[in-house]
């Protein structure tokens, strides 16, 4: 509103005339009095350029534009929230958003391990139903029993996923339990039950909608962290309107000829910051199926690890899946770039024809 009244115009003048002239005192003045350096005059110059060759006034005014630039760039990130999760996480999950003026989404309620909202839905609790180890150590050899449910113990000694883990062909990992006798403290089969231990970040993205960003180097075989939702049935989920957020368990158990139990994980109206996670064709996260309060195979808890080294402020990507893709193709088409995308505007046709092709070729 300053700028519309004649005094500053006034101001305007002085501010060229006075770095004209290199008139110091009077500029510094003009500057600790929040002068706008950047304001051209009709010869289309700013202060600075009026400033002849080596005058005093130079230094102050070139600081001021600097100055200003850096208040510009830090009150154009915005911060909407420095925890999303009001205290639920280890860690607090910052909200962040310098590209347009859309608030925090709320419309979730956030927890910190998965829910059930139905009786359609019985997981296997009982503490009597968990296998365990009888370890006296770290559980580090061959002969711990949760090691061996899982084929092997798959954490190194510094809880990453050892050198050798498949990230194409994954195991189930079975962690030690409520059962177990090793210590839970130092026990090496006890990752993901001990929650986050990396910094996260909510940010707007340019065009994707938003998505999470780690703001630490997260070494490659790390547990990040993991989808948590609402666990409802296949049926239950064909009858919501809004399948944008359903993670399959894809742990099919048939209990008789006409019971098949299906599953899948809702982060729609609950879950945690994974509900942000955006696809890439080349995710730098893996899932990874893992068992810790029971052994329902029905119900694993979905866990994400580094599939490389993740660079501090890179956004984090997982695969949807051709599932999703196929389902969304009309509406939506992916934008993560990698030059092999087969769900992007251009190939996503050929994708769908492709899989039609191996349903036909099926039966």
């Amino acid at each position: 509103m300053r700028h519309n009244t004649p005094r500053p115009k006034v101001k305007i003048r002085c501010r060229h005339i006075g770095a004209r002239q290199d008139m110091y005192d009077c500029n510094v003045v003009l500057l600790a009095r929040g002068a706008d350096v950047t304001i051209l005059n009709k010869n289309s110059e700013s202060p600075l350029d009026c400033v002849p060759p080596g005058g005093d006034s130079y230094s102050p005014i070139a600081l001021n534009i600097t100055l200003q630039a850096t208040v510009d760039y830090e009150s154009s990130n915005v911060i909407l929230a420095n925890d999303i999760s009001k205290g639920k996480e280890t860690n607090p999950v910052q909200c962040y958003n310098n590209v347009d003026a859309e608030p925090q989404p709320i419309d979730f309620q956030y927890i910190t391990r998965n829910c059930t909202t139905s009786d359609d839905v019985k997981v296997e609790t009982k503490i009597s139903s968990l296998q365990y180890c009888q370890c006296a150590d770290r559980c580090v050899d061959d002969d711990c029993f949760c090691g061996k449910l899982s084929v092997r113990c798959w954490y190194d000694e510094e809880g990453k996923l050892v050198p050798d883990f498949s990230y194409t062909d994954i195991p189930m990992i079975f962690e030690c339990n409520e059962r177990c006798s090793c210590n839970a403290i130092t026990c090496n089969n006890r990752v993901v039950q001990k929650g986050l231990t990396q910094r996260f970040e909510l940010f707007k993205t340019m065009d994707k909608g938003w998505g999470i960003r780690t703001l630490r180097l997260i070494p490659k075989g790390s547990f990040v962290c993991e989808y948590v939702g609402e666990i409802i049935t296949d049926l239950e989920a064909d009858k919501r309107d809004d399948d944008s957020f359903l993670f399959d368990l894809e742990n099919r158990v048939c209990r008789s000829d006409s019971d098949i139990d299906t599953y899948c994980i809702d982060a729609r109206f609950y879950g945690n910051f994974a509900r942000f996670i955006n696809h890439s064709c080349s995710p730098n996260l893996t899932s990874v199926k893992v068992f810790v309060e029971h052994q329902d195979l029905r119900f694993p808890r979905i866990a994400f690890f580094a599939n490389r080294d993740i660079a501090s402020d890179e956004e984090l990507s997982f695969d949807y899946g051709e599932k999703f893709w196929i389902a969304k193709y009309k509406s939506l088409f992916c934008l993560c770039g990698n030059t092999e995308c087969k769900y992007s505007e251009d190939t996503i046709e050929m994708t769908v024809r492709n899989h039609q092709r191996r349903l036909e070729e099926c039966g």
